[in-house]
């Protein structure tokens, strides 16, 4: 049972209790019992029976979580080494193409793009402006991002900033957290919120430069 993931095997929340946990074994012991069902194969019933002895236990519950998040931080570290590469890759790619590009052409050029409203912000001289100015242009800046496959529903994102991130509990198989805006909280609390994600499954990404700001 390799790689399996026990509380999808019982088809449960990760949030199950104990009563929902036996529940959810008696119900699928019944659905692949060999008396009901000759064509089961009977490693289904195994996997099953391994997952109910974890979960069931308190100690061995813990464990297996912890083990959970460890093996989806070792996949989100390859992911950005993998990802490290690709950028320098492009990066690469990037000069070439600067390089030999036709200098006749027909182009703009980025600094007459360049956001006035953007620089006057980040001048000191313009503390002064409104705070409600500022905050709406820092929250509509930011795209938040939850990866599904990284995301254990720990719900500590929820707890922090609560206007921005729900998670789906009344999701029964795999639950996950979900944003429902990018612009319910300030910034700096979104960014406390994505840093307690335990397996770095909220991505902070800068609209304007493309740049992931976390992780």
């Amino acid at each position: 049972m390799e790689g399996a993931n026990y509380y999808e095997v019982l088809e449960i929340s990760r949030y199950a209790n104990q009563r929902e946990i036996k529940s959810a074994f008696r119900r699928l012991a019944r659905r692949y019992h060999p008396d009901r069902n000759s064509t089961v194969s009977d490693d289904i019933m195994k996997n099953i029976n391994i997952a109910f002895e974890i979960l069931s236990d308190p100690g061995k519950r813990q464990q297996y979580d912890e083990s959970l998040v460890g093996e989806i931080q070792r996949k989100l570290a390859r992911s950005d080494q993998n990802r490290e590469g690709n950028s320098s890759s492009n990066q690469d790619n990037w000069e070439v193409y600067t390089v030999s590009d036709d200098l006749n052409s027909e182009t703009e050029s980025y600094h007459n793009k360049v956001d006035t409203n953007f620089e006057n912000r980040l001048n000191p001289e313009n503390e002064d402006a409104s705070v409600e100015k500022d905050n709406t242009f820092l929250e509509s800046r930011y795209r938040i991002i939850v990866e599904p496959s990284l995301c254990l529903a720990f719900g500590s994102c929820e707890t922090l900033a609560p206007k921005v991130f729900v998670v789906e509990k009344n999701r029964r198989i795999n639950p996950k957290a979900i944003v429902i805006s990018e612009t319910a909280e300030d910034f700096e609390t979104i960014l406390d919120a994505a840093k307690t994600c335990p397996t770095k499954a909220i991505f902070i990404i800068d609209k304007y430069t493309g740049e992931r700001i976390f992780p």
